[in-house]
């Protein structure tokens, strides 16, 4: 009685495991399959949030380097027009120079004609 009695435990364990086992891993396979599907369209979802994000931050950069190299170029144009003012007003200069030059060169010539011209006359 005790043989009969132990293999009906044995065959009784052996059933509940093996009602058990399909049931373990069928939900864990389901529940990872579910869990990996919804982390692979997670991921991807992600993936594509991160790749439309770099996409933006690209064309972002873009317009900004082409905003910056348009202010570059103006910047320089107008360096180059502020030069050719200093250059003109350094024309100016030596101009204005030259001429007080002549004009100092011609009150002295003046000042010795007068001075010939009053010496001749209180003669």
């Amino acid at each position: 009685m005790m043989a009969n009695h132990l293999v009906k435990p044995d065959t009784r364990n052996c059933k509940r495991p093996r009602e058990l086992e399909p049931q373990m891993p069928d939900s864990p396979q389901l529940s990872s399959l579910g869990k990996s599907d919804s982390s692979f369209s997670e991921s991807s979802g992600l993936f594509d949030k991160d790749e439309s994000l770099e996409k933006d931050l690209n064309d972002m950069s873009k317009e900004i380097n082409l905003m910056l190299s348009t202010y570059a170029k103006i910047l320089s144009e107008r360096a180059a027009v502020d030069a050719s003012y200093i250059d003109e007003i350094e024309g100016l200069f030596k101009e204005a120079n030259t001429i007080e030059n002549f004009l100092v060169q011609k009150r002295e010539l003046l000042r010795q004609r007068f001075t010939v011209i009053a010496n001749t006359l209180h003669s």
